[in-house]
């Protein structure tokens, strides 16, 4: 049985007329590492300064390790919290040394020197920075200023750290180090840790779960693996990576969660496709409705194959170039007034070339919109 560490009952914040945060619930183990997912202005921020009280809420409730954080009518004071922050400018003394930077918290604590001293080397130790101590801020680079920044938010061992987009300033290969190092870290010392960011990529490279937010709600919980292949709607497929979506109706849903549908946007005649609902036998889809599937799942042959099931097409490349070892593909589908499909086709495409489309039913899920 699991043991709730973190939880958030219907947590609110208004400015003027705007709702930031929308009735939002959530619950963490101890030792698990959340992001807050979605675009600037989603709520992201507000949430998290919530947490540690540096903004009030209008609403909710908020507690972390069995202490109440805010109960509705009382807030405790930030300085009880025992609250790590790391944030995106690592917000460090540039007067004080690399130690005094990490003892700061602990120095305010009252804690002894000798301990001070004691921690502060164990701690540039943990974030493969021994020996820097005396050094300044600004001699050192982007990421071990981070490093330093994550040291002073562990030397008061807090029982929750808070970071709010802290790899955004530094360049895409130190950032993807950084994640890697930072997870070791926390799994090592077993830290729960709450990740603000609007990179999709270090949500799913550094997360045990996601929360994906839009205009102040959530929009869907769950692990990096559940958000990708089975998003809730539009906005977390697309979010979540490049989704390939074509709007249709429901023609036919059977017992097997197998749903049939009418492309909308097709001008040639009728075209039916399948895929997966999230439920078995959903008869009560409604609304917009749209079949999903990520371009790693595209078939792209250079001829016509005979096939046993309704998912696939003809087009024309409108557009390729090579990323990532991949020929990434923009197709027209042949009547379909939609986006072009992204591909990733095993050969090198010609602008204009015609290409047939496999999407297999297994591989589409059905979702409203």
């Amino acid at each position: 049985m699991h043991n709730t560490y973190l939880q958030i009952k219907q947590l609110n914040k208004r400015y003027g007329a705007k709702n930031v945060v929308s009735d939002v619930n959530l619950t963490m183990e101890e030792g698990e590492i959340l992001s807050l997912l979605g675009p600037s202005g989603c709520g992201k921020t507000t949430m998290l300064r919530m947490i540690a009280g540096l903004i009030a809420p209008d609403s909710g409730w908020i507690g972390v390790g069995g202490q109440v954080f805010y109960d509705g009518k009382r807030a405790l004071e930030v300085e009880e919290r025992q609250i790590g922050m790391v944030f995106q400018d690592y917000a460090l003394w540039p007067h004080m040394t690399v130690a005094k930077n990490i003892a700061f918290g602990m120095r305010l604590r009252r804690k002894p020197g000798s301990e001070i001293r004691k921690k502060v080397e164990q701690l540039l130790e943990l974030v493969n920075l021994p020996g820097v101590g005396q050094r300044y801020p600004y001699e050192l680079s982007g990421g071990q200023q981070q490093r330093v920044a994550v040291a002073r938010a562990l030397a008061t061992e807090p029982r929750l750290v808070l970071m709010d987009e802290p790899l955004s300033s530094l360049d895409a290969g130190l950032r993807e180090n950084m994640r890697t190092e930072l997870v070791q870290l926390f799994r090592h010392l077993k830290i729960t840790v709450i990740n603000v960011t609007h990179d999709r990529d270090e949500a799913m490279s550094m997360s045990d779960r996601i929360m994906v937010l839009r205009d102040g709600k959530v929009q869907q919980c769950g692990t990096p693996t559940d958000l990708y292949l089975y998003p809730h709607n539009p906005f977390v497929a697309s979010f979540m990576g490049y989704a390939n979506m074509l709007s249709g109706e429901v023609v036919e849903s059977t017992d097997t969660d197998m749903v049939l549908l009418r492309l909308t946007e097709n001008t040639q005649g009728q075209l039916i496709v399948q895929g997966k609902a999230q439920t078995a036998g959903n008869t009560s889809i409604a609304g917009k409705t749209y079949l999903l599937f990520r371009p790693e799942n595209i078939r792209v042959s250079q001829e016509m194959r005979q096939l046993d099931h309704t998912n696939h097409c003809e087009g024309k490349v409108v557009h390729t170039s090579f990323v990532g070892g991949q020929w990434r593909t923009l197709i027209a589908l042949d009547g379909v007034t939609s986006t072009p499909i992204l591909t990733f086709p095993p050969f090198r495409p010609q602008i204009a070339q015609r290409l047939w489309l496999e999407f297999p039913p297994e591989y589409c899920q059905v979702i409203v919109g």
